[in-house]
């Protein structure tokens, strides 16, 4: 259990710090896996607007994390 913990630490976090972009675009994909499995349909609006929080907070997760590493080179 403490591996599972200390994996999710490691995965949010970005050299010891949390990343909130990176823990908002992985609760969203979540809840847009979760939304899309359910019998419940949502709206294509909603479906839409979370798949656009999601890859908007990763994408620029990823972008800034790139643009750190070219600056240090």
């Amino acid at each position: 259990m403490k591996k599972i913990i200390d994996w999710c630490k490691g995965f949010i976090s970005d050299k010891g710090q949390a990343s909130s972009k990176r823990l908002v675009g992985v609760v969203c994909a979540g809840f847009l896996c979760g939304a899309l499995v359910s019998d419940k349909q949502p709206s294509d609006a909603l479906v839409w607007a979370v798949a656009g929080l999601a890859a908007a907070a990763l994408g620029f997760t990823s972008y800034e994390k790139a643009l750190k590493n070219g600056k240090e080179e």
